[in-house]
């Protein structure tokens, strides 16, 4: 791996001259920067307490089929249902990191623009909706290839979440793919739709 002293000074400046500390952007800007900052830590830190008590009782159930109390809920729910909650979280959790990954770099960078505020909020959810249903298709035999029983352990469901929900967008970009081989579009059938690859392996 090169070093950070080998690497080119201009990959650090972000294209400034030395000694320009000054702020690209005025304090609208900054507050709307700020706002969206707020948003993601806070998404992610709401996730991140509830998994750490969702992982407090599931992890002391020992069984895979039971149902678990939940404190000051004063109700008790599947094991099972937890283990989707906490994928879906995780997943948000995932979202929620690539957000805040893509907001200092694209500050940093001058990339930062108003405009995208929208995908900035919806990533999150959009990522734990996407992560969970995914999560369906690998334990209802849709994804023949992954292993639904994987998703007994606490430990590998989160893995699976955070993995998938931090990278929803290609997650997403690969089932759309594989929509279009399978069934076609509106224009093309599906013989026709895709020449490659020719299974959903190739595909995810």
């Amino acid at each position: 791996m090169q070093s950070i002293d080998n690497r080119d000074v201009s990959d650090l400046t972000d294209g400034r001259k030395a000694g320009n500390f000054a702020s690209r952007y005025p304090i609208s800007a900054w507050v709307q920067i700020v706002i969206e900052f707020v948003y993601l830590v806070i998404v992610l830190g709401f996730c991140a307490c509830v998994l750490i008590r969702l992982g407090i009782v599931v992890t002391a159930s020992p069984c895979t089929v039971c149902t678990v109390a939940l404190p000051y809920l004063g109700n008790s729910f599947s094991r099972t249902f937890l283990i989707w909650l906490s994928i879906a979280l995780a997943a948000t959790s995932g979202g929620a990191c690539f957000g805040l990954k893509w907001l200092y770099h694209s500050v940093g960078k001058a990339q930062w623009n108003r405009d995208r505020i929208l995908w900035r909020i919806t990533v999150p959810p959009v990522s734990g909706v996407s992560a969970t249903f995914f999560a369906f298709m690998i334990a209802s035999g849709l994804v023949p290839f992954l292993d639904h029983n994987s998703f007994h352990k606490f430990s590998a469901a989160l893995g699976y979440g955070f993995l998938v929900g931090y990278f929803s967008d290609n997650v997403l970009a690969a089932l759309k793919r594989f929509a279009e081989h399978t069934f076609g579009t509106v224009d093309l059938p599906p013989s026709e739709s895709s020449s490659k690859p020719h299974s959903a392996k190739d595909i995810l």
